[in-house]
């Protein structure tokens, strides 16, 4: 499983440094002899400075927020037994005999479906977005949603009942093709498993 990668934060002090010593030497050479201008600039200069250190801490604040947010998704599917099982089955499948995966009970697959039809339902209230679970998500649904056995057995076998699932690789697919990304088994996406009236259907749920 991929690890979260850790961003450096950008030095708060040498930024605000830069603005303020590069407004005082414009406004220097633009005017030498008016010091009291001078003096008003650097004030100025100053009250932006921390109007631009209050919108950097925001913008670490809410990537901490998300990056704390991805880490407990990942916890929660890392110390569940039945998400460990289905993933380990489904990355050990074989593609070529595409056997049934009589380890799994069909509640198990669908245990972890829903965890993956979650993501959706946050997407669309915009509390996440694609790009954000993608790096540490993007394989293991692929590897499920793609799995010809999980097809079988549920997703185009039942596909009414997982019309988030059908969204979201539908979202998914066009990310990663936007982005030039690997789909896993691309060949097996559900649309190209069940009819276009039937895939419309769901994708218009």
């Amino acid at each position: 499983m991929k690890k979260i990668k850790l961003r450096k934060k950008p030095n708060l002090a040498i930024l605000l440094f830069i603005v303020l010593a590069a407004m005082t030497i414009v406004v220097y050479f633009a005017d030498k002899e008016n010091s009291s201008k001078l003096t008003q600039i650097f004030a100025l200069a100053t009250g932006i400075s921390g109007i631009i250190s209050f919108l950097i801490e925001m913008v670490r604040g809410k990537k901490l927020a998300e990056a704390e947010f991805i880490v407990n998704l990942n916890q929660i599917f890392t110390a569940n037994d039945q998400y460990r099982k289905a993933y380990t089955s489904f990355e050990e499948y074989d593609f070529e005999s595409c056997p049934d995966i009589v380890s799994l009970s069909n509640a198990e697959i669908s245990n972890y479906l829903t965890f993956f039809e979650t993501f959706y339902l946050l997407i669309e209230r915009h509390i996440i977005d694609i790009e954000m679970i993608d790096d540490l998500f993007g394989y293991r649904f692929f590897l499920a949603v793609h799995n010809p056995c999980v097809q079988a057995r549920k997703l185009v076998k039942s596909p009414d009942n997982f019309s988030n699932i059908y969204k979201l690789e539908k979202i998914w697919i066009k990310y990663r093709k936007k982005n030039n990304l690997h789909i896993f088994h691309e060949e097996r996406s559900l649309e190209n498993l069940v009819s276009e009236e039937v895939y419309q259907r769901v994708i218009s749920k």
